[in-house]
């Protein structure tokens, strides 16, 4: 549902034509009279002065990068890039901006686990007559696409679902264990597997409760909208009442429970020989995480423990 709505052009020619295939046509009385070059040569703060909605403007600088480097004289070089033995996945990154491709890499194998786990519980019951807790949303689109979910995907397809949110959304990696800490305590409270036909708005839903709860400036709900243009502005705010409701409002956490997912996810990147780039939480942001974690979640319970990653 997410990977589909973000294959931007490689190529265009007319701003207009290319607005309306990349899901922003609401942009171009913003970038009227601007042709391509003009809308990738504009800096920052003229992008945010033509298009001031977070949402809208991030989508519009990935779209930019996948139409690759502005026209030139001179030669082209290619980028390095890391390859690795262990999978078909690459990786590139810089000293200054280092990647997290790799933690990507190891929340896409749990939930892959999680699904597969999902998939079997639900094959058990079912031989026994027997029916698991099902994820039900009043829109009437979100269910209609899970409905059409049928295969499960792999461990690849999971890592560019997370990779093509985040690269848009930008907001902190450790977001991410975050939100694979509120899927894991959605399992836990309301009994709700994950499985083929819910993974995906459950993920989306957890990463947009984790970013609220931990980055200062955080995302708009129709930020959401635009950068997984499959879920109307309504959709993506009934899947964040659904997803609060099933985990009982409770977005506490403390630091020792981060720390445990975040080493598991560490050894399974050793395991597949991979580097490991976000640092454990200073004290200044565990103080922060229970901080922010429990003031959020001031009239909620204590949190409950929830089991680990799986073990790879």
């Amino acid at each position: 549902m997410y990977g589909a709505s973000n294959a931007f052009p490689k190529e265009a020619s007319h701003t207009e034509e290319w607005l309306d295939a990349i899901g922003l046509g609401m942009c171009k009385a913003a970038l009227a009279g601007l042709s391509i070059d003009e809308v990738r040569k504009m800096t920052d703060t003229e992008r945010k002065a033509k298009v001031p909605i977070d949402g809208q403007r991030k989508r519009l600088v990935l779209a930019l990068r996948a139409l690759g480097p502005a026209r030139s004289d001179g030669p082209s070089v290619p980028p390095q890039v890391k390859f690795n033995s262990t999978s078909s996945l690459f990786i590139d990154s810089t000293i200054t901006k280092p990647c997290i491709e790799e933690m990507i890499f190891c929340v896409s194998i749990v939930i892959h686990d999680r699904i597969t786990e999902g998939e079997e519980a639900a094959a058990e019951a079912a031989a026994k007559g027997e029916t698991l807790p099902q994820f039900e949303v009043e829109s009437k689109d979100i269910m209609q696409m899970l409905a059409d979910s049928q295969s499960k995907p792999s461990e690849d397809a999971i890592y560019h679902i997370i990779k093509s949110i985040y690269g848009v959304a930008e907001f902190s990696p450790e977001c991410l264990i975050i939100s694979l800490l509120f899927i894991e305590r959605l399992r836990t409270l309301s009994g709700i597997p994950l499985r083929i036909n819910n993974w995906q708005p459950l993920l989306l839903a957890s990463m947009i409760v984790a970013q609220k709860v931990w980055d200062d400036q955080s995302l708009l709900n129709i930020d959401f909208s635009v950068i997984c243009s499959a879920y109307s502005l309504q959709d993506i705010n009934q899947l964040e009442k659904k997803f609060l409701q099933l985990i009982e409002y409770n977005v506490s956490f403390t630091s020792s429970l981060y720390a445990s997912y975040y080493f598991e996810l560490r050894t399974l990147c050793e395991k597949a020989e991979r580097d490991f780039t976000l640092k454990p939480l200073s004290d200044e942001q565990k103080r922060k995480l229970e901080s922010a974690s429990w003031s959020k979640g001031a009239k909620a319970p204590p949190p409950r423990s929830t089991s680990g990653p799986a073990n790879r």
